[in-house]
């Protein structure tokens, strides 16, 4: 892979209500905030040409001042976000180059999500149309109705879908013009195109690659990034 085609969305603009901090993003880990670790993430891979960040009035000041403060080496504006996801990465869209012929949309509290991820999402999409990083569901998951268990789902076929996922322009615009409106309640950028029946190809993603949605996931977070700086140091050199 040698040129840079892909445009990246980092979704910024939640209020944090679980996490009990509207500024969730910048919270810290690691020394660095979560939004500045999807960035460098994102800066790393080789497809990257520009990076979008959504976000919500309430974070933009401080938002813009970290992204001055890295002086990061790709383009990378910050937009106003909407009352729902989907509004904001419609946004996203909007400020994207006319030149970016793949979308990259993260969740900036995924901290941990590597460079390689963003990589192959991208170039997956980039011949398939859209692809998503996922993990199989390793719990027994059961259907319940009330405080009954209705049936057990066999897991071999599920996967826990996670960011970044990747969508040729084209393919991703299409998509959002034809359900806005539609009743289905769309999770992620991915659930539009399958209610269309377009395909999403899967790639790998990993465990460590969590959302932080609560307190206590910043010390698990704490803790990976730790236990990433040990493997580092033991590498004989």
């Amino acid at each position: 892979m040698t040129d840079r085609f892909a445009g990246v969305i980092i979704v910024a603009a939640g209020r944090g209500e679980r996490f009990g901090d509207s500024g969730k993003v910048l919270a810290y880990a690691g020394g660095r905030p979560l939004l500045a670790r999807s960035l460098d993430a994102a800066i790393a891979a080789s497809s990257t040409a520009e990076i979008v960040v959504v976000c919500g009035g309430h974070t933009r000041e401080r938002i813009a001042a970290l992204i001055e403060s890295l002086d990061t080496p790709l383009p990378v504006c910050v937009c106003a976000g909407g009352a729902e996801r989907q509004d904001s990465v419609r946004f996203g869209i909007h400020a994207l180059s006319d030149s970016i012929e793949v979308a990259v949309i993260h969740d900036a509290a995924r901290p941990l999500a590597t460079s390689a991820m963003f990589d192959d999402v991208a170039e997956a999409a980039r011949e398939q149309g859209a692809a998503i990083v996922a993990v199989p569901v390793t719990d027994t998951i059961k259907e319940v109705e009330g405080d009954r268990i209705l049936r057990t789902i066999p897991r071999q076929m599920l996967r826990a879908a996670q960011t970044p996922q990747a969508f040729r322009l084209d393919t991703l615009w299409d998509a959002m013009e034809r359900t806005t409106g539609s009743n289905v309640t769309f999770t992620d950028e991915a659930t539009r195109l399958e209610s269309l029946g377009v395909p999403v190809v899967v790639r790998p993603g990993t465990t460590t690659n969590i959302k932080v949605t609560v307190p206590e996931d910043l010390v698990l977070v704490e803790a990976l990034l730790q236990s990433q700086c040990r493997g580092t140091r033991d590498v004989p050199s």
